[in-house]
């Protein structure tokens, strides 16, 4: 598996769920450098939903076990509007 070696605002990653299938959308939305344990972290949105935000370090987000890096410009719709597998099955229950 291939590192990804930087990290840019508004680069997005999908998150690879428990079963190893990837399931939401993230975009980078601040990095910083906590000056408690010197480590580098992204504060992430969901694209689906913009009210649900996570942080987390650097390192994790560009393992990719973890995360897939989207390309740039030729995301799919499903993916720029969350609307992949686990989309799909929310939409449908809060119809």
């Amino acid at each position: 598996m291939k590192r990804i070696s930087k990290v840019q605002m508004g680069q997005r990653f999908r998150s690879i769920g428990v079963t190893g299938r990837p399931t939401y959308v993230y975009e980078v939305q601040a990095m910083f450098r906590s000056n408690v344990d010197q480590h580098d972290y992204a504060r992430l949105v969901e694209t689906a939903d913009r009210t649900r935000t996570k942080t987390i370090c650097l390192a994790t987000l560009m393992d990719p076990r973890h995360f897939l890096p989207l390309p740039a410009d030729g995301a799919s719709s499903a993916a720029v509007s969350g609307e992949g597998e686990i989309g799909r099955a929310a939409l449908g229950s809060a119809r």
